[in-house]
């Protein structure tokens, strides 16, 4: 894909191995780099390609990605690519959780986090919370909270406090 861009069967290969990955971040960079190489002249392919794509990725995704089926390609920097897109990057006015960590990284940890909390690992936690303010991964947070508030958990004081922390504005520069 990198010394021929324009390679249909090489976009759909990547796309097929991508849907064979746990995940939606795979799909979704397979999927953007496709539409940062085709415009108009190939809605076809793009349809195709999403069509194959659409169980694996979220609503909104699926959405942005259908509204640009008929559209010039998407710009090499665009929020629709990820971590896994290799001719596309990721564009900067994506949150800060999105940046450093995917959907599903936030969705394993929460579930790592509940597993430690329930076997009382205060180590894995304390990772886990400092991964929370660190990457700014309130999805993660809030997962695993539900959970196991869900489970009628006491939760210590530490978890109080990286959730205020994560309720707080971040600065913009």
């Amino acid at each position: 894909m990198l010394r021929v861009p324009a390679d249909h069967d090489a976009h759909m290969a990547r796309l097929q191995a991508a849907l064979e990955l746990p995940g939606a971040e795979p799909v979704q960079g397979a999927l953007a780099d496709l539409f940062s190489c085709f415009g108009a002249p190939h809605a076809m392919l793009k349809r195709t390609a999403l069509q194959l794509a659409k169980g694996r990725l979220s609503a909104h995704a699926a959405r942005w990605f259908e509204a640009q089926i008929g559209q010039s390609p998407l710009p090499v920097i665009n929020p629709l690519a990820t971590r896994w897109s290799v001719l596309a990057h990721p564009s900067a006015d994506i949150s800060t959780r999105s940046r450093r960590c995917s959907a599903d990284d936030s969705r394993l940890l929460a579930g790592q986090a509940v597993r430690a909390f329930e076997a009382g690992d205060t180590t894995a936690q304390n990772e886990f919370l400092h991964h929370c303010v660190t990457c700014h991964d309130n999805l993660a947070f809030m997962l695993a909270r539900r959970d196991l508030r869900k489970s009628g958990a006491d939760l210590p004081d530490d978890w109080e406090a990286v959730s205020l922390q994560l309720e707080q504005p971040r600065e913009t520069t």
